[in-house]
């Protein structure tokens, strides 16, 4: 019997749902988010994270299964055993495991269970139902006041008179417009022409005042060796001089050869990162993993190249396990870096 529906029911009542002899699933609460790189919001949420180490039967998962299905109480224990069986013999021959609405775990060479939840999934009963929210940029347009002329009251009657009207002839009105669109087409071209120059213009220059740099930058290296040559050559150091810096006591290449050694107390993790063309690639594949993975967020580097964070691990052997494992489900290629 597949129990992923009636532990998923359980987890929206309870903090804690133990699988005896495997783990316990535990809800953990998380705040509203909203990221301006990604362009979303998230309401407040509840995840599931997985704990190895509680493995005692409290008797939650059974007593829930002998109220539904009316059934005694050690039946429902057995039902609970079958199940955690079932889960073991998968991973033995498949490395990996589906709980429907809950998470994934994994099995690794090193027989380490991995379990990456479902964060799609919001277990919070306060935001039950609200969705991820797209964030669009809203423009503002500012609207003038216009004020009526005052119109005054009149006290001696006025003849009306009809006017004339006077129709023009068609054709010539065709031609003026064809006219006026012309001269209005011709005048969008010139501007962009004019542009087109002014950023040639500014390209040529940029582009001139960089090789003009890069000139004096060669000549003062090409100064500077030769002036290092020239001193280098005219100091030489006699017989007398060589044995007096050997036999001096304060002279020691020791301390010249000394490696100079840093420690560093910060915790390390090891990130697995997607390599993307740019930031509208690594937009859609954050908002296309975002459901699954809920660190996943856009990082530029320093020499302006994109990259997609998707998770991290403590172990590096089980980040190199993971991203093997999800690397087939992704057409970006997947490097692991240390944080």
């Amino acid at each position: 019997m597949n129990l992923a529906k009636e532990i998923s029911f359980l987890l929206y009542k309870h903090n804690c749902v133990i699988l005896p002899s495997f783990g316990a699933f535990l809800i953990n609460e998380k705040n509203a988010e909203r990221s301006e790189v990604a362009k979303y919001s998230l309401p407040k949420q509840e995840v599931i994270s997985f704990n190895r180490q509680i493995i005692n039967q409290d008797g939650l998962v059974a007593n829930h299964l002998s109220q539904l299905l009316n059934i005694s109480y050690e039946a429902g224990v057995q039902k609970v055993e079958e199940y955690i069986s079932n889960l073991w013999d998968v991973l033995n021959t498949k490395r990996n495991v589906e709980v429907a609405e809950v998470g994934t775990f994994y099995f690794t060479q090193e027989e380490k269970l991995v379990f990456v939840p479902y964060h799609s999934v919001n277990f919070s009963r306060s935001s039950f139902g609200l969705p991820k929210l797209r964030l669009k940029q809203i423009s503002i347009t500012h609207t003038t006041d216009q004020t009526l002329p005052v119109v005054s009251e009149i006290t001696n009657p006025i003849e009306i008179v009809e006017p004339i009207k006077l129709e023009a002839p068609k054709p010539q009105k065709l031609k003026e417009k064809k006219e006026k669109r012309i001269i209005a087409s011709q005048n969008k071209k010139l501007k962009k022409k004019i542009v087109q120059t002014k950023k040639s213009n500014t390209t040529i220059s940029n582009l001139s005042i960089i090789n003009a740099l890069g000139s004096i930058f060669l000549v003062a290296m090409v100064f500077a060796l030769l002036n290092f040559e020239m001193t280098n050559s005219t100091v030489v150091p006699t017989g007398n001089d060589l044995a007096s810096m050997v036999d001096s006591q304060n002279f020691s290449t020791n301390d010249l050869t000394k490696p100079v050694i840093k420690t560093s107390k910060s915790p390390v993790s090891y990130g697995i990162y997607a390599q993307v063309k740019n930031e509208n690639a690594a937009t859609d594949l954050v908002n296309d993993l975002i459901g699954k993975y809920h660190s996943c967020q856009v990082e530029i580097n320093d020499d302006s190249s994109t990259e997609v964070f998707i998770i991290s691990f403590s172990n590096e052997e089980i980040a190199k396990e993971y991203k093997n494992l999800i690397q087939n489900k992704l057409d970006q290629k997947l490097v692991i870096k240390q944080k």
